[in-house]
């Protein structure tokens, strides 16, 4: 009488709805329309949930939750999309890259400590001989000092900033 894709077809559609998938609340969607424009996809991500922290690229938000993509643990899984509801963020947050801050800052306490090391130097060095530096040799050095300890400082101050990540608070659930 009946094929069995029909069979099927009916059994399918007469089956109770999933209450497993859930439906987005009203908080979810202004959650999602808040965060989404400061989440850009591709976007390095830190979210943290009551089970643990989950780093991975940001793939979408949405109302149902935001979407993450984490890396290979091993070389036989591939990469995955995993979806995580708003009710299990605890927190979001994002990797700022703000290239040169720490080189910046590197290079004032390095041209700093430079000028003060060598017109220090510069100074001892004329009281004690007797060849009798003149100020324009000893503000000559603490200059060539302080370009030297800039360079160095901006230097060290770089690796510091590439080695150590900058994370950005962007969603927190209070």
């Amino acid at each position: 009488m009946f094929d069995p894709s029909t069979l099927l077809l009916l059994a399918a559609l007469a089956a109770p709805h999933d209450s497993a998938a859930r439906s987005p609340t009203a908080n979810d969607s202004v959650i999602a329309s808040v965060v989404g424009p400061l989440v850009k996809p591709g976007a390095r991500a830190r979210v943290h949930t009551g089970f643990g922290v989950i780093e991975g690229e940001a793939m979408a938000v949405e109302p149902l939750g935001f979407r993450l993509r984490q890396e290979a643990v091993d070389i036989w899984s591939g990469p995955r999309v995993e979806p995580i509801a708003w009710s299990r963020i605890e927190r979001l947050e994002l990797r700022t890259r703000q290239p040169g801050k720490g080189a910046k800052i590197g290079a004032i306490i390095g041209s700093l400590v430079g000028l003060g090391i060598v017109a220090n130097a510069a100074a001892y060095a004329s009281m004690d001989s007797g060849t009798g530096y003149g100020g324009g040799t000893v503000l000559f050095g603490a200059v060539i000092g302080g370009i030297a300890g800039a360079c160095v400082g901006g230097l060290a101050g770089g690796l510091v900033d590439v080695a150590v990540p900058d994370w950005k608070l962007v969603y927190e659930r209070r």
